[in-house]
């Protein structure tokens, strides 16, 4: 797999808002519905802790999980 860039990952999940922290890290909060925040040392790290983030709130309730 490619490293993604953060406009594929931005398009992927139009919910997070991703940036690079002063500690050079990926950052990503969601800013719709749950609130959750990631951080991965590359773009393909800060996406694989996306999709683990999203796949926790399967287990959560439906209202948790709408975009407000």
């Amino acid at each position: 797999m490619s490293e993604p860039t953060p406009a594929d990952i931005e398009q992927a999940y139009p919910q997070w808002r991703l940036w690079i922290g002063t500690d050079r890290m990926c950052h990503a909060l969601r800013t719709q519905g749950a609130a959750l925040v990631a951080k991965g040392e590359d773009w393909l790290d800060l996406l694989d802790q996306i999709k683990r983030a999203e796949a926790m709130l399967e287990d959560v309730p439906e209202a948790w999980r709408r975009p407000s």
